[in-house]
């Protein structure tokens, strides 16, 4: 299974989530310190922050050439990132807590997601940021153009929209672009997902993934597919993206918070834990905080990677499929690169 991991120390609270690039060569991670990380994904040496949040940075995202970072937070604002420089190069703001954050296929479009908070609904808001013309919004109150979205006294309009009335007070705690951009998929704390039209900005179709709590949401690498990690019901469910139909469940001995699809192998990742509360109650060996290996067809366990101190919160996993990065409760991100008997198992299995 996976080689000795790679411990990598450059948060203080708990991590939200981690997250690989398109091409693989580099980890970013965000935690409740307020502070983005990025790191190399071959040796986990820490490249550099991204710093201006004044609370916690609940989700991460970054585009197809890794030029721009985006982050959300509990301070209300989205903030994107010049990813070499770490200079700030746009900012929205939303009503409440922000909680998700994604880009569209081509960048031009970004989606972020607020909780319920201070009387604001639970809501997903679509900005435009690659634009190919200049309109009157561009302008500054002086008649020069605007060259960025960058003060956050000034932060740039929202285009759409999208809020459920009659289930207001549900929270939304992933939201994902799909089918080409013409929908977008939404995880919810009652354990619902829902897929909208970009277009009408209406519910097209909805499917209780979950009994209760959804707490993560991940798409597969071609987007055909989406795993639910539930730590109420202590399992992943595996999703289709265009029908919503639940088509498997892993289930656990432990709450999970996290799960990944492996975009190689016929595999799954989930990983969690006891809650945090509850840790110093448990013995260490018996909180379950490793990441389990699952057939994605079979649903049969393949072994575990353990390490974390406290539950895992976050699973990515590289786009070659050989190595992943874990982010737990105790503010630890741990890089595992897989041996070579994973690597040979694992293509006997796909034959």
């Amino acid at each position: 299974m996976p080689t000795r991991p790679i411990i990598m120390k450059g948060h203080t609270r708990p991590i939200t989530q981690v997250l690989y690039n398109h091409d693989g060569d580099l980890i970013f991670s965000c935690s409740k310190d307020k502070v983005v990380t990025c790191w190399r994904s071959d040796s986990g040496e820490r490249l550099g922050t991204y710093e201006q949040h004044r609370g916690a940075v609940n989700a991460i995202d970054v585009d197809r050439l890794t030029t721009t970072v985006a982050s959300a937070a509990s301070d209300s604002y989205v903030k994107l990132w010049e990813a070499q420089t770490g200079e700030k190069k746009g900012v929205f703001k939303v009503e409440s807590s922000a909680r998700a954050v994604n880009f569209a296929l081509g960048d031009k479009l970004l989606l972020a997601a607020q909780d319920k908070q201070m009387g604001k609904q639970p809501a997903v808001f679509i900005y435009t940021i690659g634009k190919d013309e200049v309109t009157d919004g561009d302008y500054n109150e002086d008649g020069s153009l605007r060259s960025s979205f960058d003060d956050e006294a000034n932060p740039m309009k929202y285009t759409a929209k999208l809020v459920h009335e009659e289930k207001s007070k549900i929270n939304i705690v992933s939201a994902k672009w799909c089918d080409m951009n013409k929908t977008i998929v939404t995880a919810h704390e009652d354990g619902m997902v829902r897929k909208w039209d970009v277009e009408t900005q209406k519910i097209l179709k909805e499917v209780r993934a979950c009994e209760t709590h959804i707490n993560s949401m991940s798409f597969s690498r071609d987007q055909t597919m989406l795993i639910a990690a539930s730590q109420a019901d202590q399992c992943g469910k595996l999703i289709d993206a265009k029908t919503l139909k639940v088509l498997k469940t892993y289930k656990s001995n432990r709450p999970i918070n996290a799960a990944a699809i492996s975009p190689t192998y016929n595999q799954v990742l989930i990983g969690g834990g006891i809650q945090a509360r509850d840790v110093a109650l448990v013995d260490s060996r018996m909180s379950h905080f490793e990441v389990d290996f699952w057939h994605i067809c079979y649903q049969f366990y393949m072994g575990s990677a353990r390490g974390h101190f406290g539950p895992v919160n976050s699973i990515d996993i590289h786009p070659n499929g050989k190595s992943f990065v874990s982010g737990g409760e105790e503010g630890e991100i741990r890089l595992h690169h897989m041996d070579s008997v994973y690597v040979k198992s694992s293509n006997q299995m796909e034959l």
